[in-house]
């Protein structure tokens, strides 16, 4: 078995760090209460994590992916569970809010417990998920402060029902329409530049928040993508 760290990493790990450290930067950056650094940094997670599973496939892993996987995880529930959690109480506090940080991470953690023991007894790539998809999280918490959309009370209540879809039964299909791609990828790409977001008043940030949630409420339609 194969211990040297240096001949353990592959190159989509890379990415997983990156994803990991993006998280980490998004926290530090709400502790100087500055929400639109940390939301970026949230968007960057997100991204980090969406190329580290064509990495892996293009660059095999030596390690047959099990060292891949476990630091997918781990950066995961950085980016995704403990930051978008402790993002919410600095920026919001209020009491309830803890209630909320705290079920996030939580079930965060629980959702890839699941998707981890999933995977080790299927064959193939992953066609749709079980439970909400944890990035999810990050970015529509990131899109929520890029649209300055900052009232407390709203939210907490879309970051608890977050939580809850995430460690639910519910099936999420993986996206692959190129065309959906393509439509939101010109709408993050606007909505991270700036001044350009706000000229628009947002609409494009906003505009993606509602396509987070037509996908979050997806699995109660007949809706295929």
């Amino acid at each position: 078995m194969e211990t040297n760290i240096v001949k353990m990493v592959g190159v989509a790990d890379f990415a997983s760090l990156l994803n990991a450290t993006s998280g980490m930067l998004a926290i530090i950056m709400a502790f100087y209460q500055n929400s639109l650094l940390a939301a970026l940094f949230l968007i960057l997670a997100v991204v980090f994590d969406a190329i580290d599973g064509p990495l892996a496939r293009r660059f095999p892993s030596p390690t047959k992916d099990v060292f891949g996987e476990t630091m997918d995880s781990l950066a995961d529930a950085i980016s995704f569970g403990l930051a978008p959690a402790i993002i919410c109480y600095e920026l919001f506090n209020t009491p309830l809010m803890i209630i909320a940080s705290i079920l996030l991470l939580c079930c965060g953690i629980l959702r890839l417990s699941r998707y981890n023991t999933i995977i080790t007894e299927q064959d193939g790539p992953t066609k749709t998920f079980i439970g909400l998809p944890i990035p999810v999280s990050s970015f529509m918490l990131s899109l929520l402060l890029l649209s300055q959309i900052n009232q407390p009370s709203l939210i907490l209540i879309i970051m608890a029902v977050i939580a809850i879809l995430m460690i639910s039964s519910l099936k999420y299909p993986k996206i692959k329409n190129i065309k959906i791609f393509g439509v939101c990828g010109l709408l993050l790409i606007m909505t991270l530049i700036l001044p350009l977001n706000q000229m628009l008043m947002h609409i494009p940030s906003i505009i993606l928040i509602v396509f987070v949630i037509g996908y979050m409420i997806l699995p109660f339609t007949n809706i295929e993508i």
